[in-house]
């Protein structure tokens, strides 16, 4: 057993999270990703602000973290257990044997990402819709961050805090 009650298993660490607990915080360096193997989390953007945004629950076989060990950037969502989950923790160092001993779950974690990529780009879009209807006095600015974010979307995913 390791400090966060987790159990060492072929390769892979087997954590467990109570429902409340934060496992990744937005804006943070992490150097792991996580499979869901029993009960839910959640995924928010905001987590504890007033615009705090549900983005997703996940639950058994889903991905998450995986944004930040292939691209070292920081998280771009904060993951919180909705009830007690079982997860495995996959750390950047090990990814690639992982997925060489288990070539299902690149498939998982790739659909994982453009599922992460379609709600994201969805969610700005929802947000510059709103700036440029409601307050925005500039609305040629809000038509270049929404071009900006296009262009980053064609190259693939790319977050800057």
């Amino acid at each position: 057993m390791d400090k966060m009650g987790g159990v060492d298993s072929e390769n892979a660490k087997m954590v467990k999270f109570q429902a409340g607990d934060v496992i990744l915080r937005e804006g943070k360096n992490y150097d792991e990703m996580y499979k869901v193997v029993s009960g839910s989390v959640e995924i928010y953007i905001r987590y504890g602000a007033r615009d705090e945004h549900l983005i997703g629950i996940y639950s058994k076989s889903k991905c998450f973290g995986e944004l930040n060990v292939l691209s070292e950037q920081p998280s771009i969502y904060t993951v919180v257990a909705f009830d007690e989950v079982l997860l495995m923790r996959i750390t950047r160092d090990y990814l690639e044997e992982f997925i060489q001993n288990n070539p299902r779950n690149a498939i998982d974690i790739m659909k994982n990402m453009v599922h992460t990529s379609t709600v994201m780009q969805k969610n700005i879009s929802l947000l510059l819709d709103d700036l440029y209807d409601k307050n925005d006095t500039n609305k040629r600015r809000t038509e270049e961050i929404r071009q900006k974010i296009m262009q980053y979307s064609v190259g693939g995913l790319h977050y800057t805090p």
